[in-house]
């Protein structure tokens, strides 16, 4: 297959824009971990909320984790998929081709490893909401609301005079 420089060129403006939309999630996760120390180390955590701060810390981690491996395949695609150009523009096409093949094969890992994380995600807010549904505040809330609802059901409806 004859692969063209234009071709190449296709995927260069995309690496950097995914690797900022990394590079965002990371500093929002720096900042959740930061907040979360804060709020544990300041707070004087109780031991009964120690269970939710390690379900948190595992998830918090393990996404961090994730996050450096993403940003490093990135890199690696956006350094191969230059690699590339530079071949094909020395007429180096053998070269240039393997070079696109594998900047490609590397951003394919990192959006495999980008859906990953956003599980993650999403399974670290299910813990938050799940925490919220046992807190009694809540369920007060939610038991006054649903008698106010009968209590005016109840009441009959004024009937205009006829």
């Amino acid at each position: 297959m004859q692969l063209d420089i234009l071709i190449v060129g296709v995927l260069f403006p995309a690496i950097p824009l995914m690797m900022i939309n990394f590079g965002n999630r990371y500093s929002l996760l720096a900042g959740l971990i930061r907040s979360l120390h804060d709020t544990v180390i300041n707070a004087q955590t109780p031991a009964d909320d120690s269970a939710r701060f390690f379900q948190q810390i595992a998830s918090l981690r393990q996404r961090l984790r994730l996050l450096a491996v993403i940003q490093t395949f990135s890199a690696a695609a956006f350094i191969l998929n230059l690699s590339a150009m530079i071949s094909l523009y020395l007429n180096i096409s053998e070269a240039g081709s393997w070079l696109f093949f594998c900047a490609i094969i590397l951003m394919i890992m990192s959006m495999i490893l980008f859906t990953l994380e956003i599980q993650i995600a999403n399974s670290a807010l299910d813990v938050h909401l799940s925490d919220l549904e046992k807190h009694q505040e809540w369920r007060d809330y939610i038991e006054r609301k649903k008698s106010r609802r009968k209590s005016a059901s109840n009441t009959p409806s004024e009937q205009p005079p006829s």
